[in-house]
């Protein structure tokens, strides 16, 4: 049994305004996977007060943050991160899936400091 997280980070469509698990999201900045410490650094931030926990009933685990305190973690590879998603034998692959992380950097730098970001994080079990 694969244990860890599948995590993606999204621009929001409106990104002047903080997300709520309500929120549309517009391109993803990254995806990658990682083993059960993988939040650590997400639940860190929210500690500190520079992300908030949007709660919710169940998965997915959803943050929000801005992009001053959630894409240095993403761009200086400071992230706990397969560089290989992998799979369980029994699993189900649907179209599009993709096998590595993935960093948009292109993305990310069209974002502002100030815009609010939300991270979106399945539970691999």
């Amino acid at each position: 049994m694969m244990l860890g997280w599948n995590i993606s980070v999204y621009r929001l469509e409106q990104g002047a305004v903080r997300a709520t698990t309500a929120s549309l999201t517009s391109a993803r900045l990254a995806v990658w996977q990682t083993g059960l410490d993988g939040l650590d650094w997400i639940d860190e931030l929210v500690k500190q007060n520079k992300a908030i926990n949007l709660g919710g009933n169940g998965y997915p685990c959803r943050f929000t943050a801005t992009a001053e305190h959630l894409l240095p973690h993403l761009v200086n590879g400071a992230l706990e991160a397969h560089s290989r998603r992998s799979f369980e034998a029994s699993g189900i692959l649907m179209e599009g899936w993709e096998d590595t992380r993935a960093i948009d950097q292109t993305a990310i730098a069209a974002c502002r400091s100030d815009e609010w970001l939300l991270l979106v994080a399945w539970d691999e079990r």
